[in-house]
């Protein structure tokens, strides 16, 4: 078993596009009033192939044995001084998925390893994320690489 992680190329579009069913599929059941069941393309291969081109975007593709099996999409955010705020640069992760028969298996280790890369590269060294409070097993995921809790969301519905 060969794995590899590298930054995801306009001709991955149609693969990420595939891979981000797992984790619709995730909060679809958990939330189905706030999200869509997945469907063919709900990441439309287009808007993927334009977040890959998009400067501030960071796309990375896992690989075992050359087949796609998770990705990551990350941010460059750079935020100016304001009035109430410091400046702030930050590499934030909107995506994460790995396909459920693959989990466990080192592949959310080596995107979030790519993710870390990408950012010490641009000498940013903010990280940050949201993870849903449902999600039991992403929290303790992101536990595991040192992520703590900053801010809190809250709603009544």
């Amino acid at each position: 078993m060969s794995m590899t992680v590298r930054r995801a190329g306009e001709a991955d579009a149609d693969a990420i596009s595939r891979l981000s069913a797992d984790v619709q599929e995730v909060h679809s059941t958990a939330l189905p009033d706030l999200f869509k069941p997945p469907a063919a393309y709900s990441f439309p291969p287009a808007e993927v192939a334009e977040l890959i081109r998009a400067p501030e975007s960071l796309l990375f593709l896992a690989e075992i044995d050359s087949q796609p099996v998770g990705y990551a999409y990350a941010e460059v955010i750079r935020r100016p001084d304001g009035p109430f705020r410091l400046a702030q640069e930050m590499v934030y992760l909107h995506h994460i998925s790995v396909r459920p028969d693959h989990r466990r298996k080192g592949v959310g280790d080596a995107l979030i390893g790519a993710w870390r890369a990408a950012a010490e590269e641009l000498g940013i060294t903010l990280l940050a994320l949201d993870v849903w409070s449902f999600n039991e097993a992403a929290r303790r995921f992101f536990e595991r690489h040192g992520f703590t809790a900053y801010n809190e969301r809250l709603w009544n519905r």
